[in-house]
This record gives structure tokens, C-alpha cells and sequence, in this order.
């Protein structure tokens, strides 16, 4: 009587975006002992797989809504597993330990029509009347239209694998990027883009970055070392000497136009700030940041940069 009553309070006639849920939604038509036996697939459709636009599944649907929590300690080799421990924390199951075991599908695919029609999906066709067409009408199994929904641990990955540095520190190379590829956000809409030779000939950041070095003092220590550029790296495409002679000339005429660039800043920022006045300062202390913040004082890309500074100065002249 139980099993019965939650069949009828979590089932039985219930309507899910035009899925009227019967006994056959979740029984399959198997051959065989397998006929009439519960297909997980469709469960694993209907409760994991996302909304179109949403990062929410049809049906919301937790793991200790099937699951219950292991009362036993887990040993795996060396490992120990006490989820009772987890539990006190309030430790989320999806977010946390078992966040790769549910293998949501992407949308439908127009393509997947075809299998049974001579015509793709319709653009404007209605979510609640498709399903109704397909599950009322006819039945069609949920995952011929959405495919296979995985649930479950197919392998096991070490946690060091599992660590993406890239949660943490996006884009931290952005300033140095955006000088290197001209994308500075001043100037999206430009036609004529100064690369830097060393950009069109397709030189990556290890051409350049060549030396091991230990982190600058102050910096949170993690071990490790980073990968300095030195003008000796210049020697490998260029004749012996050549980053001894440019780098000195490009960074010391970058940063004398850099600081009195600054400087005429300062000036424009003791008048009196309007809202236009406001929008040009922020302008050229955009520029002025992201040549600071990149750091290379014109290397990277010596022209474009020197291009941005004269920019810079051209807004606060104007703007006086």
C-alpha cells in the first residue's frame, strides 16, 4: 500500500511540461522477463536533465531523495570515508564528492526528428504540446528524444586531477594578452589592428619565457616557480645581442611616455570633474592601467602600445 500511495503522490497523473505520467512512462515495453520492468533511463531524463536557458533540472532531484546515507564507514584502500562526518558539515552530495556523476543532455537536436519524421523539429513548436504528442499519443520513450542520461561513477579520478586552477585564477594574464593581440576594450571597433612581428609569426608565451625562477619575494609561496622572459630569448630567432639592445630602448621610452602621460592625468583629474570630464578620465586611466598592469613596458608589443599611450594623451588633450 506504501509503494502504491507513492505512486500515486509522486506520479501517477502528474503533469510535467506536457508529460502526463502514467505507468507506462516509467515501465518500459521490454521484451521478454525484462517487460513492464522499470527503465532508469527515463527517470534519469525527467530528473537530471536541465531546462533549456536554466542550470535547473525538469524535476529537481537530490541524492538522498533515492539514496540514503551510508551509516558504515567506507574503506578504499588508504582512503577512509565517514559520510556521517560529511553530513554534520551539511555537505552537499552534487556539489561536492559526487558532483561528476550525473551526465546531464543538451537540448534536442533537430536532427533526432528524422528518425521518425520526414521533418525537422519546428522552431516555434511548444514544449508542453510536444511532449504531449509524443507521450500521450503515442509512446516514446523519453531518452529517443534526449539520448542516454549517464547517473552514476564510471571511473574514479585522482583529486589532483580533479583540481582546475582555472576555478580560482581566470584570466590572470588578461592585461598581457590583451596588449600582445591588440583587443584592448578602447579600441574594439578598429580596422587596423598594429601586431607585433612577433605576434604574426606566431610566437607563444614560452618563446620569450624561457627562465625558471623562484616567486618574488612577498608573493603567497606555493612551491612552485614561474617562467621568466630574459633577453637572451630574443637570441634564438634573432642575431646574439638583439634583446639587450631593444628591451632597454623599448621599456625606457614607454615608461617616460607612461609617466607623463600620468602626470597630464593628474592635472585633468584637479579641475572640475563633470560627467563628460569623468567619462574621458576614465578612458585614458584605462589605458594607462592595462600598460601598467601588463608589466612588459612595451615588449609585448612595442607599437601598439606606444599607439594606446599617444591615445591616452589625445583624450586628455581633448578633454581640457
Amino acid at each position: 500500500m506504501a509503494a502504491l500511495n507513492s505512486h500515486t503522490k509522486n506520479h501517477i497523473e502528474k503533469d510535467v511540461h506536457g508529460i502526463k505520467i502514467s505507468c507506462g512512462t516509467c515501465h518500459s515495453h521490454f521484451e521478454g522477463n525484462e517487460h513492464f520492468s522499470v527503465n532508469n533511463d527515463a527517470c534519469f531524463t525527467c530528473h537530471f536533465i536541465k531546462s533549456n536557458g536554466t542550470d535547473n533540472s525538469t524535476v529537481r532531484t537530490s541524492c538522498t531523495d533515492c539514496h540514503k546515507v551510508p551509516d558504515k564507514v567506507i574503506k578504499r584502500g588508504l582512503v577512509t570515508i565517514n559520510h556521517a562526518e560529511f553530513v554534520s558539515y551539511k555537505a552537499s552530495c552534487e556539489e561536492s564528492c559526487h558532483k561528476n556523476e550525473v551526465y546531464k543532455t543538451t537540448k534536442v537536436d533537430d536532427n533526432v526528428c528524422l528518425n521518425c519524421h520526414s521533418f525537422r523539429k519546428e522552431q516555434h513548436a511548444n514544449i508542453a504540446e510536444m511532449h504531449e504528442a509524443h507521450t500521450s499519443h503515442e509512446k516514446v520513450e523519453c531518452f529517443a528524444c534526449h539520448g542516454e542520461v549517464s547517473h552514476g561513477r564510471k571511473e574514479v579520478t585522482s583529486v589532483s586531477v580533479m583540481m582546475d586552477c582555472r576555478n580560482c585564477h581566470s584570466d590572470t594574464h588578461q592585461a598581457q594578452r590583451t596588449i600582445y593581440a591588440t583587443q584592448h576594450p578602447m579600441q574594439t571597433q578598429q580596422t587596423d589592428r598594429i601586431l607585433s612581428p612577433m605576434f604574426l609569426t606566431h610566437v607563444e608565451c614560452t618563446g620569450c619565457h624561457i627562465e625558471q625562477v623562484a616567486q618574488k619575494s612577498g608573493a603567497l609561496n606555493s612551491l612552485g616557480t614561474v617562467a621568466k622572459a630574459v633577453p637572451r630569448a630574443c637570441d634564438n630567432c634573432h642575431e646574439e645581442g638583439t634583446g639587450q639592445q631593444y628591451i632597454p630602448f623599448w621599456q625606457n621610452k614607454i615608461k617616460a611616455m607612461h609617466e607623463e602621460t600620468s602626470r597630464k592625468l593628474e592635472q585633468l583629474k584637479s579641475k572640475q570633474i563633470t560627467s563628460k570630464l569623468k567619462e574621458s578620465i576614465d578612458q585614458a586611466q584605462s589605458i594607462l592601467d592595462s600598460i601598467s598592469s601588463d608589466g612588459s613596458w612595451g615588449v609585448h608589443n612595442f607599437k601598439y602600445t606606444e599607439a594606446l599611450l599617444r591615445r591616452a594623451d589625445e583624450i586628455i588633450s581633448g578633454a581640457r
